[in-house]
């Protein structure tokens, strides 16, 4: 069937959703050492990939209802449409655009086992682009490990680290981790090679800027200095986008640096060329575990309306003179007490320096950016996120539903942002919006979901709340936006 071309474009996080990209996990889950590691083999966390797609299968019936399956697309299907309609010189340039150098290794890899790149079933390549190559670790005649041509991407089901629709495109962005980082070259050859997306749909390509970044002898020994992953991107309105960055360039714990947000607003106003796009924020984002991104502690389900982390971004305020950061720091000595133990006893405990600009969000105007000739911040002083997006009419503070319920319901703000934390640990903040007051998010965060029933009941009496089963995802810091990349919003 012909599908119309089309170029993403998401205006907003939660108009009504139209096309949507994802990719259910599969067999690269198979080759695996539980072992903490950058090494494609190793990871923390062995998973049953039978078990992620009964997870993610609940993910896919929701979209499907929200949307139509004819727009709920898999990466995998998509891949294998473009290998099946390429000829062998198309397949070598398509692989050698995505693999590079490991192209000549992984075609030699195929003849050795007799098997031609012209004549290879297309579903089976992708299965090798996807669960890795060569299959078979270990050969007959041998007692080692084989070499490894092409890594299994254990975790491509993340489909909104590796790209980000926004208002003028596709940005195909820098993974943080080297483990991860052939995962957007796959992403890219998607957008780059299938028949169903106009020429112009990425705008900024962070694989090819790399490769050429890598390649200048100028540079040499700065590798990936430029980070920005997608979930730290959240389109809030037509003119106005937010991106989460960590506390430091050199401090990658929430994967995106001050040069990857330069870098990214840049091109978003040069490729605005209707000039639609006013104002980027820079919001700090704490460099506290599950606080990976942005998306990890701030979200949108309608207009004004959101479901965050609270005390972060400088709300709720048990008093006028507490900041968000002094409000973090006496929760650390309140658990500290509390327990009867020492810091030192407490070996993964933030520290202080964990808080310093925690909630606080920088603005970058594009007058003033083009006034001043570079990628600079207005002069005005910092605010909390959450009074910059009051102050600009784009958040109702008495519509955010907050992660643990709200404060009222506790007898302090510390016990209520223990339980926050213990539910945020899960990723209860992470959901996914299909259109205003419909959302996904997962099952197993029980008083965050009693509080956004509420506030979205509140705004519509039509709303929906799909629960999705998380036993086996969740163990993989993550949630349904993060598994889910929209093409076309309303």
């Amino acid at each position: 069937m012909q599908r119309e071309i089309i170029k993403p474009k998401v205006t907003s996080e939660y108009g009504k959703l139209r096309k949507i990209l994802i990719h259910t996990p599969g067999v690269e889950h198979n080759q695996m050492i539980p072992w903490e590691g950058e090494h494609p083999f190793m990871g923390d966390i062995p998973r049953s990939y039978i078990e992620l797609q009964r997870d993610h299968g609940d993910l896919k019936r929701f979209l499907i209802a929200e949307a139509g399956a004819e727009n709920v697309l898999e990466l995998r299907d998509l891949l294998t449409e473009i290998f099946e309609e390429s000829d062998l010189p198309q397949r070598q340039a398509i692989l050698r655009d995505t693999l590079q150098s490991d192209t000549d290794a992984y075609i030699a890899g195929l003849l050795r086992n007799g098997i031609k790149l012209e004549n290879y079933a297309a579903a089976e390549l992708v299965n090798d682009l996807i669960g890795g190559f060569p299959r078979v670790l270990t050969a007959l005649d041998s007692d080692r490990i084989s070499d490894i041509i092409i890594p299994p991407k254990r975790e491509l089901m993340w489909m909104r680290d590796s790209a980000a629709t926004t208002p003028v495109g596709v940005v195909i962005t820098s993974m943080q981790s080297f483990r991860r980082s052939p995962e957007p070259a796959l992403v890219r050859a998607v957008f780059k090679h299938h028949r169903m997306f106009a020429p112009d749909t990425i705008f900024l390509d962070m694989v090819a800027f790399n490769r050429t970044f890598q390649a200048d002898s100028t540079r040499a020994g700065l590798l990936i200095p430029y980070t920005m992953e997608g979930g730290n991107i959240l389109v809030l309105s037509e003119d106005s986008i937010a991106i989460g960055v960590g506390m430091e360039d050199w401090y990658y714990s929430n994967r995106t640096n001050r040069r990857g947000f330069n870098l990214l607003v840049e091109h978003l106003l040069r490729a605005d060329t209707q000039r639609k796009i006013q104002r980027v924020y820079l919001v700090n984002v704490p460099d506290l575990n599950a606080f990976i991104h942005l998306d990890t502690v701030f979200n949108m389900f309608a207009p004004k309306s959101a479901i965050a982390m609270p005390y972060i971004f400088g709300y709720p305020r048990p008093s006028a003179d507490l900041t968000a950061k002094d409000m973090l720091d006496k929760f650390v000595k309140w658990v500290i007490k509390t327990m009867g133990v020492k810091r030192s006893d407490l070996s993964k405990i933030p520290s202080e320096e964990d808080f310093e600009h925690a909630g606080k969000c920088e603005v970058y105007e594009r007058d003033y950016i083009e006034t001043y000739g570079r990628i600079e911040r207005t002069p005005k002083p910092s605010k909390y996120f959450f009074d910059q997006l009051v102050e600009d009419d784009l958040l109702d503070l008495d519509k955010i539903a907050w992660v643990g319920g709200h404060p009222d319901d506790y007898p302090s703000p510390y016990e209520h942002l223990r339980v926050a934390l213990f539910e945020q640990h899960c990723m209860a903040a992470n959901v996914f919006t299909t259109q205003p007051h419909h959302a996904i998010t997962y099952h197993r965060n029980p008083v965050t979901i009693q509080a956004l029933e509420k506030v979205m009941g509140n705004g519509d009496a039509a709303y929906r709340l799909s629960l999705m089963s998380s036993n086996e995802i969740r163990t993989d810091n993550g949630g349904p936006r993060c598994l889910t990349m929209p093409l076309v919003r309303d």
